[in-house]
């Protein structure tokens, strides 16, 4: 299973995302395409070995020495320029997204970062990280690109998409979600002021080749 539908069970703590339930507001399903096998095995598993590289270079040049030193998360800035194929893909489905989200981009350049989650903190495992937004305003579309080695060497790492609701005006994270899974060479995109979040990751192993990668991108110009 590629995606699971459910409705989150309380508000986690300390949650800066506004909440609200069916009950109180109107729910606004959160549009979302999906496609899987985007590169192909063997140029996946290319970006996967060069964007392992970026990321331990970065994580060297800040002290850590072994891969023991890998934090549980990581986050290389702007990796745009360095990933010509992804901008390629993305570029060309870039179009149909628009059209099937219903978000159209004025200004549909394309940039990206690369994450990396190896072991949330033990705080953040029993419900992960609080709701997010990537933009509080319309016009611009959020994407993940998914990879890992295989056999999968974690566990977990779900992108949590909420729906929204709309009461007396203001928005708010609705309880109903759709979980999508970080399938190695899989690619998703939503609104990008949709209300998401990463699910708790666990690696036994602890390795950085073990861990969930994803460039994290945008389709349209950053808020100013």
């Amino acid at each position: 299973m590629s995606e699971y539908v459910g409705l989150a069970e309380a508000p986690p703590s300390g949650d800066a995302a506004p909440r609200e339930t069916a009950t109180t507001g109107v729910v606004l399903a959160t549009q979302l395409c999906r496609f899987d096998d985007v590169l192909g095995a063997a140029a996946a598993d290319r970006l996967l070995e060069e964007g392992c590289h970026a990321l331990m270079a970065e994580v060297r040049d800040r002290g850590a020495e072994a891969e023991s030193g890998v934090p549980p998360v990581w986050r290389c800035a702007d990796q745009t320029a360095r990933f010509p194929s992804l901008v390629a893909v993305v570029t060309r489905l870039a179009p149909m997204v628009m059209t099937l989200l219903g978000v159209p981009v004025t200004d549909a350049r394309v940039s990206f970062g690369l994450t990396m989650h190896n072991e949330l903190p033990d705080g953040e495992r029993t419900v992960g990280q609080a709701p997010v937004r990537d933009s509080a305003g319309a016009g611009r579309v959020t994407f993940l690109y998914h990879l890992h080695r295989r056999p999968r060497g974690f566990s977990g790492g779900q992108t949590r998409i909420f729906d929204s609701t709309v009461r007396e005006g203001r928005p708010g994270v609705a309880e109903s979600f759709r979980d999508v899974q970080p399938d190695h060479d899989s690619l998703v995109f939503f609104p990008a002021d949709a209300w998401y979040q990463i699910r708790p990751v666990t690696s036994p192993s602890a390795k950085l080749l073990d861990s969930r990668f994803a460039f994290h991108g945008w389709l349209g110009a950053a808020d100013r």
